[in-house]
C-alpha cells in the first residue's frame, strides 16, 4: 500500500497561469514522480477505466469498431496512419457534442431554452451508424476529479 508523501511538492501560486510554453520541466518532473512512486498513477488508471467500463455508451467497444473499419475498408493501412485517424476523429467529434451542448444549454430570458439538438447533429458522429466517439462527458468529469483529488494529496500550493 503506498504510503502518504512525507514532502509534498510545493508548487508556486503563479503556476496556475502558466502556459504550455513556460511550464517548469523540474516541477512537472518532481510532481510526476511522486505521483508514480506514491501509487496515484495507477489510481487514476484504475478510475478511468472502471469509468469506460461503467459508462452506458460503452466508448471502448465504438473505438474499437471504428478501428477495425477503417483498416477493413482500406482507410488506413499502417498503425500510425490508423492511431492519427481515430483520434481527429475523436476530436472532431468531442468537438461537435461541446458545439451542440453549448448550444442546447442556452436559456432565453424567459428560462426556456434557445437551442436545440438537431437530430442530425446527435447522428452525424465518425463511428458506425453515425455514433459519437467523444469520450464520454462523465468519464471525463470522473477524471478530473481524481486527477485533482490525487494532486491535492501531493502538492502545496505556496505564495
Amino acid at each position: 500500500m503506498a504510503s502518504e508523501p512525507t514532502t509534498p511538492v510545493k508548487v508556486p501560486k503563479a503556476a496556475s497561469t502558466y502556459t504550455p510554453t513556460i511550464q517548469d520541466p523540474d516541477l512537472r518532473s518532481q510532481i510526476n514522480t511522486v505521483l508514480l512512486r506514491d501509487g496515484h498513477i495507477s489510481k487514476i488508471q484504475e478510475t478511468l477505466l472502471h469509468a469506460l467500463n461503467a459508462s452506458p455508451q460503452n466508448w471502448p467497444t465504438v473505438i474499437q469498431n471504428h478501428a477495425l473499419s477503417l483498416l477493413r475498408s482500406g482507410d488506413c493501412t499502417t498503425f500510425p496512419a490508423l492511431m492519427s485517424r481515430v483520434l481527429s476523429d475523436i476530436k472532431s467529434d468531442t468537438e461537435l457534442r461541446d458545439r451542440t451542448s453549448a448550444t442546447s444549454n442556452t436559456l432565453a430570458p424567459n428560462g426556456t431554452k434557445t437551442g436545440k439538438k438537431k437530430e442530425e447533429e446527435v447522428r452525424n458522429g465518425k463511428g458506425e451508424n453515425g455514433q459519437s466517439l467523444a469520450l464520454p462527458k462523465n468519464v471525463v468529469d470522473e477524471g478530473v476529479r481524481i486527477t485533482r483529488e490525487c494532486l491535492e494529496l501531493v502538492c502545496e500550493v505556496v505564495e
